[in-house]
């Protein structure tokens, strides 16, 4: 087992700084706009930032779904060639969809999502420029799939730190000294997957390369077979959108839109939580499905047992610096010390956050389910925690105590899927029945 912990410990750690990087895409543009744009740009890209976690949940689909499949008992190389280059041709073609939607209909995505007067300006920008980004993103999320399924994580987590970097740079560039604004912000951004997909592709040139692009026939059922292995991935980032719109919605009904930009900072402190689990679950994605090809559930059901206790331990570090500094971590997004912005998202981080054991949990069994051919189990927790429980559950209890109810169904959302998530591990981590 000393093998498998190393392996553990090297790709977890490799893909926690990845999954962190890439969520350093939107905390960047947060803290650029929030300092440069004030609560407005705050409450604009909180209410922009659903239409990037769909485009984003794409991404993760086709990324996880056929990086998992080209990673479970295929020695062909011809078959993995024609995993990945199927996998451009849909991350293509689907990426235009979303690029066609953003230049015609980003004014209306954002006036639905309940963006008005000057944040439906400023909403709309970012949401332009964003889209039409789209293939870089989707293409650069694919091959930080494959080339981690292909062994190398340490480069996925080069071209995703590299790539932050620059869009850290930039955002502050075109922000501050070329009073860009939300342009500018969106435009940065833009730039880091197109500067991740440049140091990804050096992957080909490395002798133990199982992988290029090559001339295949594209059947569109293949998508879906392909691609159902990412389908939890897909449904998390998806319930995450939506769970922002309800929110919104929420707050904007008992609020206004100082209270939806409160929810942005805590929405954007979720982003790096949620990274630091994904980074966990894309760390033992590999491993798992490894040893399911071989059928060693004992060495799987000690991986899993690996994971928990990581982000557990996690969780308490993570907690207890976000309790003692909600109002450090606040006013970095507070540049006008807009004292109700202030009160509202301390009191949003004490309680949204108490949910970050249970929210571990359930991430690592989703993803491991995957990692097994076991998307359904994967699909049913997602969708639980995602959009089934979370929405009325929200509505509900805000109903009765308001914005205080709003964030406590959160939690309790992940809490009670988590008793599902236990029973799942209890039973698929030890046995293939």
């Amino acid at each position: 087992m000393k093998q498998i912990r190393n392996k553990f410990f090297k790709y977890v750690s490799l893909n926690i700084m990845s999954m962190m990087g890439l969520s350093f895409y939107i905390l960047a543009d947060t803290f650029f706009i929030a300092n440069g744009c004030g609560s407005d740009g705050l409450a604009a890209l909180n209410i922009a930032l659903p239409a990037y976690g769909f485009m984003f949940a794409i991404s993760n689909m086709i990324g996880v779904g056929f990086g998992t499949r080209f990673k479970i008992g295929f020695d062909d190389y011809e078959l993995k060639c024609s995993i990945f280059s199927k996998g451009v041709f849909f991350a293509l073609l689907l990426s235009s969809i979303f690029l066609l939607t953003g230049l015609f209909f980003a004014s209306d995505i954002a006036y639905i999502m309940g963006a008005r007067d000057t944040v439906l300006d400023l909403s709309t920008t970012y949401l332009k420029v964003i889209l039409v980004f789209t293939p870089a993103f989707m293409i650069n999320s694919l091959l930080i799939s494959f080339i981690r399924n292909d062994n190398h994580p340490s480069l996925s987590m080069k071209s995703v730190i590299t790539s932050s970097i620059v869009n850290t740079v930039f955002d502050y560039i075109f922000i501050f000294p070329f009073d860009m604004g939300m342009f500018g912000a969106a435009i940065a951004t833009g730039i880091s997957p197109i500067v991740g997909i440049a140091i990804l592709s050096t992957h080909f040139m490395f002798r133990k390369n199982s992988f290029k692009l090559k001339k295949t026939k594209i059947k569109l059922k293949e998508f879906f077979y392909l691609s159902s292995l990412g389908i939890s991935s897909l449904i998390n980032e998806i319930s995450s959108s939506v769970v922002i719109i309800v929110f919104n919605l929420i707050l904007l009904k008992y609020s206004s839109n100082v209270g939806v930009a409160a929810y942005g900072v805590i929405a954007n402190i979720a982003l790096v939580v949620v990274a630091i689990f994904n980074g966990v679950g894309n760390g033992i994605q590999p491993i798992i499905s490894e040893n399911y090809a071989k059928k060693d559930f004992k060495s799987i059901s000690y991986i899993i047992k690996l994971a928990i206790i990581t982000e557990i331990i996690i969780s308490v570090i993570l907690y207890a610096y976000m309790y003692i500094n909600a109002e450090f971590l606040t006013n970095l997004f507070n540049s006008n010390k807009d004292a109700t912005l202030l009160k509202m998202a301390v009191e949003g981080i004490t309680i949204y956050f108490l949910s970050i054991p249970f929210t571990g949990i359930n991430m690592i069994t989703a993803t491991s389910m995957q990692a097994m051919e076991k998307p359904r189990i994967s699909f049913i927790i997602s969708i639980l925690r995602g959009i089934i429980i979370i929405v009325p559950l929200s509505i509900y209890l805000s109903s009765i105590f308001m914005i205080r109810g709003m964030w406590g169904s959160y939690t309790l959302t992940e809490m009670i899927v988590s008793l599902m998530s236990i029973v799942f591990i209890m039973k698929y981590g030890k046995n293939k029945e």
